[in-house]
């Protein structure tokens, strides 16, 4: 696989045989992981803070964002590589990169069904779930393997307008109809921002025959939530949770953060909210440590609280 130069430095550290992440705490530390074996120190090749700090915002600038006092964290994705940078700052005087090079963009659901991410049973499920257009919910842990699910799910679904919306375009589908849509930070004079819950919306108006959300964490769910409830079917998204029981507090929470405070969520009290989300998703399906280790269905127990039990199939 190659790469975009990143520059000499990060060059020589994503040709290391099978490094899948870097991560690089302040000019002197570098540390990275190949495969699934643990971290490892190595040698770093930047000279000074200096250099670090000016890679950092070289990398952040390819990928058309930018980092500065004012905006101290970016991500971008550069040829299947995935850069978070913090440069320097009043919080953290060292920069900070966060590496992960995607090498599996291109899996299908049958190779990842050969590499044990699931088994036949789960194979013929989500076929049947993309075939009954049926929406979905991937959770997982960072690092889990939730990203590389969806985007093998949403390949199954070649003849179809299938629009993807990102902090960081990762999904990448090399299918004609595919669209991705990447949120945009503010510029220098805090105007231009694009968040995930203008890109649901306008999502909307482009016709999609399914619409895929990267992660869900803010006020956009309950815009999704609103698409799903009125018609727009198959659709699939992924949240950040360790386990299907943790996946309901998961969602208040998100609904429950002052940034929802008003609007549509002030008028959608729990119950209705279970409802919704109960209405919405038809399947749950966790991921851990790049395995598919349970899959759910959303309920409202007696007191009218969402709760997800395991489904055995």
């Amino acid at each position: 696989m190659t790469f975009q130069s990143l520059g000499p430095q990060l060059d020589s550290l994503l040709t290391m045989p099978g490094v899948t992440d870097i991560l690089v705490n302040g000019y002197q530390q570098v540390w990275v992981q190949r495969s699934s074996r643990s971290l490892e120190s190595v040698v770093s090749p930047f000279q000074s803070e200096g250099q670090l700090a000016a890679l950092a915002q070289q990398i952040i600038g390819l990928g058309g964002r930018h980092v500065d006092q004012a905006n101290p964290f970016a991500d971008v994705v550069i040829d299947g590589i995935r850069v978070h940078a913090a440069i320097g700052s009043v919080g953290n005087p060292k920069t900070h990169l966060s590496i992960r090079i995607h090498r599996e963009r291109l899996f299908g659901l049958d190779q990842l069904a050969d590499f044990g991410m699931f088994g036949l049973r789960e194979l013929g499920l989500f076929r049947q779930m993309l075939a009954a257009r049926q929406n979905f919910l991937i959770a997982g842990p960072t690092g889990s393997g939730k990203t590389t699910l969806l985007r093998a799910l949403l390949a199954e679904c070649v003849a179809e307008r299938v629009i993807a919306l990102e902090d960081v375009a990762e999904i990448g589908l090399p299918t004609p109809n595919f669209v991705s849509l990447q949120t945009r930070q503010a510029n220098i004079e805090g105007k231009g921002e694009v968040n995930l819950d203008r890109l649901v919306r306008e999502a909307l108006r482009m016709r999609p025959d399914r619409l895929a959300i990267g992660e869900v964490r803010g006020i956009e769910l309950l815009t999704l939530l609103q698409a799903m409830n009125t018609g727009h079917s198959g659709a699939g998204a992924t949240i950040h949770a360790n386990s299907l029981a943790d996946v309901p507090s998961r969602l208040q929470s998100i609904v429950s953060a002052g940034g929802l405070a008003g609007g549509a969520a002030s008028t959608l009290d729990r119950e209705g909210f279970a409802q919704s989300v109960q209405s919405a998703f038809s399947w749950v399906i966790q991921v851990n440590s790049r395995v598919v280790s349970a899959i759910g269905t959303f309920f409202i127990d007696a007191g009218g609280s969402l709760q997800v039990v395991r489904r055995d199939f």
